[in-house]
């Protein structure tokens, strides 16, 4: 498993001699990058590709010291009490980070921006360096090769960013308007920030062979708001120095410090979101893999059944559309027709092949939608489907089973099922009766109509098959697998705490 260590502003997944890599301020995960599962390169291969890398770092690491050393002067280190307080909040920062997703966000990389504006190149790299040597006391970098590439980061960034500063006019130094110190204070945050994570980023990539602008895209795009908002937040801090010196990086480090725990509290709220969305698509899987396991259940004794209720679910869904439900209704629909006949499970396999039924066989088959809804019942969460299950079998005159219930006393969605149910009945050739032609079915429903069946769902579910063509094939499973391969619905909130 990886281990972690902070860094220069990223999180790195590495495989066995390394970790996810923290930064001093608000970093990011690489764990997308697949370093854990990164194709084996030939050893001699890979080795020469590190000694190039740790060779290019130690060049820049000497490049960029020496530019500290001769770009800083004795005033750089002044005023002592701000580059105090800046190395406080930076060390300290790395301790109040607080981790919101694939982002760590903590005050130390604005601490180290603060120190590239306000004194210099030497101190800015200082104020990093110590930062996350700070936190390396509580955990020590796993591999020396990880650990000199963070050195030569969060080295080379500060440098490039105070030198940057200076080439811009040092606007602070120079008494510009609030509007130019703002501005650039804002822009070159952000252009040291992407320097950052290139530096860290661009080793990782370049060591496994892996593609920068696709990590560019996945890991530092979504943090660019977040980024914004620091930057913005570093020039008004900047800003206010000018006004009232050291006390705006005290208020500063007030504010963030107070923010933290709101921000934790947060950043709480939303992992336990994420963690019950997570556990909503995994009973929502379940619920499926249930749905799946009866319906095939069921077509191990008698595929001629799970074919037929394949063909309700579909057509009862593009009814319900039809008729105008939502959604949620029609995928309701769909699952109920999917189950619908589960209850003949428990019957003798005669009764499911036989076209000569006897009347104590027919009064067994009249028992389905009953023992079909307590099998579907005893499913936590699937009252709903149930309760359409058991009344798919009556009548609009009142006259069927197993209730005797009459009119809209019937679920709408049962009264769906029933006008899919009877047409499939009449035209497969799955069925236990010799089917007949569908201009033929669709008559005999429009007769039915009113007594057997509800007129105006017959008609809905007569311009499915006429005009919007949906069919069934009943000649081999293919059509089963995909019905069986829908979504089933959430149940509804009020059914999960049942």
């Amino acid at each position: 498993m990886p281990r972690l260590w902070p860094t220069a502003r990223i999180l790195v997944a590495l495989p066995c001699d390394a970790a996810p890599l923290r930064s001093p301020g608000a970093r990011t995960t690489l764990a997308a990058l697949g370093e854990s599962t990164v194709a084996e390169v030939p050893s001699g291969s890979r080795a020469s590709r590190r000694a190039i890398l740790i060779a290019g770092e130690a060049v820049l690491l000497v490049a960029a010291v020496t530019a500290a050393v001769l770009a800083t002067d004795a005033n750089d280190w002044r005023p002592f009490d701000l580059l105090a307080s800046l190395f406080v909040l930076a060390v300290a920062g790395q301790f109040l980070a607080v981790q919101a997703g694939s982002v760590q966000i903590g005050p130390a990389f604005i601490s180290t921006a603060l120190a590239m504006v306000l004194l210099g190149p030497a101190p800015a790299a200082i104020i990093a360096v110590a930062a996350v040597l700070a936190w390396s006391v509580k955990s020590p970098p796993p591999s020396l090769e990880l650990g000199f590439n963070n050195i030569v980061a969060l080295t080379t960034y500060p440098v490039a960013g105070a030198l940057l500063f200076q080439a811009l006019g040092d606007p602070v130094e120079t008494g510009a308007s609030a509007g130019t110190v703002g501005a650039t204070v804002f822009a070159v945050y952000l252009i040291t920030n992407l320097l950052n994570f290139l530096l860290i980023v661009g080793y990782v990539c370049l060591r496994n062979g892996r593609s920068l602008p696709s990590a560019f895209v996945r890991l530092y795009l979504p943090v660019v708001p977040w980024e914004v908002a620091t930057g913005a937040l570093t020039a008004g801090t900047v800003l206010a120095y000018q006004e009232v010196g050291l006390v705006a990086v005290g208020l500063l480090a007030v504010m963030l410090v107070t923010s933290r725990y709101l921000l934790q509290a947060v950043v709480d709220a939303q992992r336990q979101r994420d963690e019950l969305r997570a556990q909503m698509e995994e009973l929502e899987a379940l619920h499926h893999g249930v749905v799946r396991v009866m319906v095939e259940t069921l077509g191990m004794r008698d595929r001629m059944t799970a074919r037929h209720s394949a063909a309700v679910a579909r057509f009862a869904r593009a009814t319900a559309a039809a008729a105008g439900l939502p959604a949620r209704e029609q995928e309701l629909v769909h699952t109920a027709g999917l189950l619908h006949d589960v209850g003949k499970f428990t019957f003798p396999d005669h009764t499911l092949t036989s076209r000569h039924l006897t009347p104590e066989d027919w009064e067994l088959i009249r028992s389905h939608p009953q023992r079909g809804a307590d099998i579907v019942g005893a499913v936590h969460g699937y009252g709903p489907v149930a309760d359409i299950i058991l009344c798919h079998h009556e009548r609009m005159d009142g006259a069927g089973y197993p209730r005797s219930l009459a009119g809209d006393d019937i679920p709408l969605l049962a009264r769906i099922l029933s006008v899919c149910d009877t047409f499939d009945v009449m035209t497969s050739r799955d069925s236990y009766r010799t089917p007949i032609a569908v201009e033929d079915a669709i008559a005999e429903l429009r007769r039915v109509s009113g007594t057997q069946l509800d007129g105006r769902l017959v008609e809905a579910f007569v311009g499915v098959i006429t005009e919007a063509g949906v069919d069934f094939s009943h000649g081999d499973d293919r059509d089963l697998e995909r019905e069986l391969r829908v979504r089933r619905p959430q149940m509804p909130a009020r059914e999960a705490a049942a």
